[in-house]
């Protein structure tokens, strides 16, 4: 997954405007005068709207606030005179709908029709294309800064922070459009960010698969298997071959009994299916069972919906970020070191279950934990720890726990009233090789008490669906984290790394500097050349998307 900076890599995937609007837009048609549309803008804004009273200290990008507010600035004189800006504007809205955003969001219909009829020079025409294009501007220009959807809203834990807006916007377009022009603007705050350019070009390679049909259903009445021959296999051929998967026509020899080759699920083929279950979170067996199949006859539709949420997802993130962070995907289980090279370094994770999701938020790592003991939340505590202990007396001491009292006393196990419904005791587990945060942690106080952690079962990282913890997000190579995060730092060595675990000892080392920690949520997303999907484990995609296509 690389998310690193691309330079002007966005810009150069915007779609190209139709000859024909261009042909119009340099015609230079009769106008009428600056005076008759001003006073035609007026009339139709309100002359009388308190505009200016109505921004906020802190700014707007809300249309139906700044648009008058624009106009009352600027004496209600047209702003979209000059025959290129109209041009800039329709390929910047282009641009946001490869983006992921509908035509609908700008009325890109409607200020087509009304920048024909405009140019036959009628005021009142010319007045109304001109407060269409700013409201359409206005409306771009928020969503590329902020995404169309309010996350806050749909999350109440959300505490990603918003852009600031540190002048009057109304005054800084008006300052664009009478000068460097409208495409400068969005140039200035289009996100530089590789990962969102190449989910851009993603975007487009999936729709246009969805243009055309989408792809071939796989029969999925037979279990597939290597070297079985089955009618089906050529069913999946296609299917991969319009996915963009290469090599899949490539057919054994016919066979001396006239079977059809392209029935043959041959060796090419297998390796080529289990790139795809890599891609999609699966077991990558080349074997295609049922959930297999269910993700090849997921209609490329639902892929463009993937795309375009993790496109929204990267407007409400990818902004104002720093150049070194680490990047936690919940729902892909994966975890990025990133840094303005790009992606540095990555490892499997295991995160939040469906009943105990880890949250989507922004910290700081500060310290790490070595050797560390692991207070039990009183959650689970409850749910898990207390049925096995009245079941087992000999729990506690079999996993390394010992009992404190409310006033953090360490008292005997058998001096507690288990049976109680609440004995009102905390657990503590020591430190040692089955301390279930394993031999380290990542440490950044937050209200949600999650971390970054080692483990005390690795098995569980072969598994291809992991959400599966109590909503910490543990690593499967620690060890090699800690080090990057201490590269640089003379008096940091894996030496003294494993003389601080042999030890035994909880140890709190400092980080040199803190470290961000993005902890995100996409389900779609580009590594290593491939688009990866996966399934949305806390049911929040549909909800999203409900709002996006609103």
């Amino acid at each position: 997954m690389y998310i690193g900076t691309a330079g002007g890599m966005v810009k150069h995937i915007r779609s190209v405007i139709p000859t024909t609007l261009i042909a119009m837009l340099l015609a230079c048609p009769n106008l009428s005068s600056a005076n008759q549309v001003s006073e035609q803008i007026a009339a139709l804004i309100g002359a009388n709207v308190d505009a200016s009273g109505a921004l906020p200290d802190s700014k707007s990008l809300d249309a139906e606030i700044l648009v008058p507010h624009f106009y009352e600035e600027r004496g209600f004189t047209p702003a979209w005179t000059r025959h290129e800006l109209a041009g800039e504007l329709f390929e910047e809205l282009e641009g946001a709908v490869d983006q992921g955003l509908r035509p609908e969001d700008f009325k890109l219909k409607e200020l087509r029709a009304a920048f024909e009829v405009a140019q036959g020079g009628d005021a009142s025409d010319q007045a109304l294309f001109d407060i269409l294009a700013t409201d359409a501007a206005v409306k771009l220009v928020h969503h590329l800064v902020f995404g169309k959807v309010d996350p806050s809203a749909l999350d109440d834990d959300w505490n990603f922070s918003k852009p600031v807006i540190q002048q009057d916007p109304a005054v800084v377009l008006s300052q664009f459009l009478q000068g460097d022009g409208f495409s400068a603007l969005i140039e200035r705050i289009d996100i530089d960010n590789a990962q969102y350019a190449m989910l851009i070009e993603a975007l487009s390679k999936y729709r246009a698969i969805a243009l055309q049909g989408g792809w071939t259903k796989v029969p999925d009445e037979n279990v597939l298997k290597p070297k079985m021959v089955d009618p089906a296999v050529a069913k999946l051929r296609e299917r991969l071959a319009t996915e963009g998967y290469v090599g899949t026509s490539e057919f054994p020899e016919v066979s001396q009994d006239g079977t059809n080759p392209a029935w043959v699920y041959d060796d090419n083929l297998v390796e080529l299916v289990k790139t795809f279950q890599k891609r999609h979170g699966l077991e990558a067996d080349g074997v295609i069972g049922g959930k297999t199949f269910a993700s090849l006859n997921k209609p490329a539709e639902d892929r463009v919906n993937k795309l375009r949420l993790s496109l929204e997802r990267g407007r409400w993130l990818m902004r104002e970020i720093d150049d070194e962070f680490v990047l936690v995907n919940i729902a892909g289980a994966r975890t990025y070191l990133v840094t303005s090279e790009g992606t540095l370094w990555t490892t499997r994770s295991i995160t939040g279950s469906a009943y105990r999701k880890t949250p989507v938020f922004r910290d700081e790592i500060k310290y790490m934990d070595f050797n560390p003991t692991w207070t039990v939340p009183a959650s689970i505590f409850r749910k898990d720890k207390l049925s096995r202990i009245r079941k087992d007396p000999a729990y506690l001491t079999r996993n390394n726990y010992v009992v404190r009292n409310k006033d953090g006393q360490t008292i005997p196990a058998n001096a507690v009233n288990w049976g109680a419904k609440n004995p009102g005791v905390t657990l503590v587990q020591q430190p040692g090789p089955d301390n279930a945060l394993g031999l380290v942690k990542f440490m950044f106080p937050n209200k949600y008490a999650v971390y970054l952690h080692d483990t005390n079962d690795r098995s569980l990282f072969d598994r291809n669906e992991r959400n599966l913890s109590s909503g910490c997000v543990r690593l499967e190579h620690p060890f090699e984290f800690a080090s990057l995060l201490m590269e640089g730092e003379p008096d940091w060595s894996r030496q003294k790394l494993q003389s601080i675990l042999d030890s035994g000892k909880t140890t709190r080392v400092e980080l040199p500097e803190p470290m961000p920690v993005l902890l995100t949520y996409w389900t779609a997303w580009v590594e290593d050349g491939g688009v990866h999907f996966r399934e949305d484990p806390y049911e929040r995609d549909a909800r999203i998307l409900a709002a996006l296509d609103r």
